[in-house]
């Protein structure tokens, strides 16, 4: 029988078990319990060259163990399935991230630190790196021109943080927003373009960040001609 293309319920029975599955489906779960499932198996599926697939819904149905209709019930759309793992992702990350922010000093050695943990993470995360390979016309945008909501998300992850840094004395009075932009062109522009140098050994990314932020320093420091 021909399978449906996604975007129209097929008639299966609701959590129909995928052969060869291991995963209970959402038998006995929570809704929270399975959209988490359903993320779970979205992003195995992308990574595996879903991005690609046409019938990506009825691949996360399967790996999931569930039915279609049940994915549409907690998981929605491909688009509302791609969405919510873009936010699971950058929560992800800023719980790694936030840890190292809040012992970070405000120093060029630290702020090198950072950049290389964020850059490492980005050039590493197999979800990312799978979308550029696949469909690189869609996960671009997100990253480049159309950065704007994926900024912002940031911006207000860190904004606390960064405030208590500034109450504390710990870092100078900035703009929270602006250094969080700043730092995100920066951190995209090493983590998407592909150049000479091999900036995914993190000690070549290291020394790369050192002699660019250093010589920025240095730049800054010197008198301006009389």
């Amino acid at each position: 029988m021909t399978e449906p293309a996604d975007g129209a319920p097929d008639d299966a029975p609701d959590d129909a078990p995928a052969p060869g599955r291991t995963r209970r489906g959402a038998a006995g779960r929570t809704p929270d319990e399975i959209r988490a499932l359903i993320l779970d198996a979205a992003a195995e599926c992308l990574v595996e060259g879903g991005f690609a697939n046409g019938r990506l819904l009825s691949a996360i149905a399967r790996r999931a163990g569930i039915s279609r209709p049940t994915l549409y019930k907690y998981g929605g759309t491909v688009e509302d399935i791609r969405e919510a793992l873009v936010r699971r992702e950058i929560a992800v990350f800023a719980e790694d991230l936030i840890p190292r922010l809040r012992t970070a000093a405000w120093t060029g050695d630290d702020l090198v630190d950072l950049l290389v943990f964020v850059v490492g993470y980005g050039r590493r995360h197999p979800l990312l790196q799978a979308a550029l390979r696949d469909v690189p016309e869609i996960i671009l945008p997100v990253f480049t021109v159309n950065a704007e909501s994926t900024i912002r998300r940031i911006s207000k992850l860190l904004q606390p943080l960064m405030q208590e840094h500034i109450d504390a004395g710990r870092v100078p009075p900035v703009d929270v927003s602006l250094l969080v932009d700043a730092l995100f062109r920066v951190a995209v522009s090493l983590i998407l373009v592909r150049g000479p140098l091999d900036l995914d050994d993190p000690e070549t990314l290291r020394g790369y960040l050192d002699v660019a932020l250093g010589a920025v320093a240095d730049l800054r420091a010197q008198p301006v001609p009389g």
